[in-house]
């Protein structure tokens, strides 16, 4: 006999009681570092790491990516109609993501909608899974929700088994080095990795998309997974499939209440 389904109550309760067990690992982990302060990941973790992100943020290298995202939200795609038409008016609309939509009982995340906006519209290629437009834009909707919380709710039981799929693969160890996400980001976070220290899991969805320093280039969230499982010699998920959006879903209402920067410097 198949399990009652949860009231929406019971569903939002379940997933607040697990988030508040993963950030606490973290706060008592990192006693000294104030919840709202999670927003600058690995930066948050010393005053000399803290200096170096004001230093590099003073003449961020994102702007004209910026400024080319907006370009593009309003470029007119092959049917005449452009990105805008098809999302809507850019302010506040990263806050809206990830969600979960009961029309389709599927997590929802914001650069796949671009993408299928995109297709619909006759656009094949430009906005395609890993194209720096697409990360462009991406940055300029996230710089529209600057100040903004991150807000993701629990609509139901469905949306509860896509968040706890989610936390699922953030422990699921992957590849020939038998690594999860949480191997590095929770049980050994503020340790290093050669010489970069490992940042924390909460606060990672609040701040991208990241301008990489060593790559001089804007990172998706989702390539950021794509890679992260591709390190651990692992054939990864496919890109904006099911796996990584329940696991963006995941981290993002862990985030509740953080406030959004993206986008955001990283080494």
């Amino acid at each position: 006999m198949a399990a009652p389904a949860l009231h929406a109550a019971d569903a939002a309760a379940s997933a607040e009681a697990q988030a508040k067990e993963f950030r606490d690992f973290f706060f008592k982990r990192f006693p000294d570092i104030k919840h709202d302060d999670y927003i600058y990941g690995v930066y948050a973790l010393n005053e000399d790491a803290r200096a170096q992100f004001d230093a590099m943020n003073e003449f961020p290298p994102y702007e004209d990516t910026i400024a080319k995202g907006e370009k593009l939200y309003s470029t007119k795609l092959p049917n005449g109609k452009s990105l805008k038409d098809c999302m809507g008016p850019a302010e506040g609309l990263r806050a809206k993501y990830p969600f979960y939509d009961t029309a389709t009982n599927q997590v929802r995340i914001l650069e796949a909608d671009l993408i299928q906006c995109a297709k619909a519209y006759g656009d094949e290629k430009m906005f395609a899974a890993k194209s720096k437009d697409l990360a462009a834009v991406s940055a300029y909707l996230s710089s529209q929700s600057r100040g903004e919380k991150v807000n993701v709710t629990i609509p139901n039981d469905k949306a509860l088994a896509a968040f706890e799929d989610g936390k699922r693969h953030w422990y699921r160890k992957t590849g020939q080095l038998n690594l999860s996400c949480a191997d590095c980001h929770q049980y050994h976070s503020g340790q290093k990795a050669r010489s970069e220290q490992l940042s924390p899991g909460v606060g990672k969805t609040a701040h991208f998309p990241v301008w990489r320093l060593k790559s001089d280039g804007l990172v998706m969230l989702n390539d950021r997974f794509f890679g992260c499982v591709r390190d651990t010699r692992a054939l990864p998920y496919k890109r904006y499939g099911e796996e990584f959006r329940n696991l963006e879903y995941f981290l993002a209402y862990i985030d509740n209440g953080l406030e959004i920067t993206g986008p955001a410097v990283r080494k």
